[in-house]
């Protein structure tokens, strides 16, 4: 692999709630990377549907091509929680948080992975780096280009534009993790403020290197959006901030 010293581990970290549909696809996309040295940790937060089932179905069916363990919560506590729940048994030296509706392009890791540790060895400050993506619709069909922008460390406080599967070196996850459990909506953004403000920087790969799924029960509200645009006519690029909300939390009370 070009660029990359040794094979080091990664941990793939994906939190699922209620989207059995979509996660067998988001798993096969880490059985056809070109990197070996990975750890899948699956958080279930306490699905409705057939996830667990497809889950160990899966990973049954994997077994010796992909190191993967499932951890089932009994109660839905959100996405944080899962992550949460997720960073206290990861033992990667880098780390990846991928959306069970999503999956990767095949060289998505080893392209991350030699940008980042090409770039860590002109300053150690770099601690992630980034993509654009495909937005497709729920059944797979390519929508537009998603895309991102160059990395800006005073922009992330007010736009969201870092996308989740971001190769994030694991020192800067553990830093600031456990992350915040009352953000319900806008978990991305909320991430990276943290990580950013911690000293890291990023880089920016100007390529679609994973698969953003369209769907009416995206988090971000993403999906719905898009959608009705595409059935309005309106074609082009989309500029992934204008969609993805900032922080906020659950209320109490």
């Amino acid at each position: 692999m070009s660029g990359v010293a040794a094979p080091v581990l990664l941990s793939v970290i994906i939190p699922n709630h209620n989207y059995g549909q979509f996660i067998g696809e988001t798993i096969a996309s880490l059985v056809r990377q070109d990197y070996a040295a990975l750890e899948v940790v699956i958080v279930d937060d306490a699905s409705s549907d057939d996830s667990v089932k497809i889950i160990k179905d899966e990973i049954k069916a994997y077994k010796g091509k992909l190191d993967i363990s499932l951890i089932e919560m009994k109660e839905n506590k959100g996405k944080v929680a899962a992550v949460n729940r997720a960073m206290e048994v990861v033992k990667g030296e880098y780390c990846l948080l991928l959306d069970s509706d999503d999956y990767l392009m095949d060289n998505h890791i080893v392209r991350c992975l030699a940008v980042l540790e090409r770039a860590r060895t002109e300053d150690e400050h770099v601690g992630f780096v980034y993509m654009d993506c495909h937005l497709i619709s729920a059944d797979g069909e390519f929508l537009e280009r998603g895309r991102s922008a160059p990395f800006d460390a005073e922009l992330i406080r007010t736009l969201s534009y870092i996308p989740e599967p971001a190769l994030v070196v694991m020192e800067a996850m553990k830093q600031v993790a456990p992350f915040d459990e009352s953000v319900r909506k806008g978990t991305k953004q909320d991430k990276w403020c943290r990580i950013i403000g911690n000293g890291w920087t990023g880089i920016y790969i100007p390529e679609a290197l994973f698969c953003y799924r369209m769907h009416d029960n995206n988090l971000s509200g993403i999906g719905t959006r898009v959608q009705k645009e595409v059935e309005n006519g309106k074609t082009g690029e989309r500029i992934l901030s204008g969609y993805w909300p900032v922080a906020s939390r659950k209320k109490t009370g």
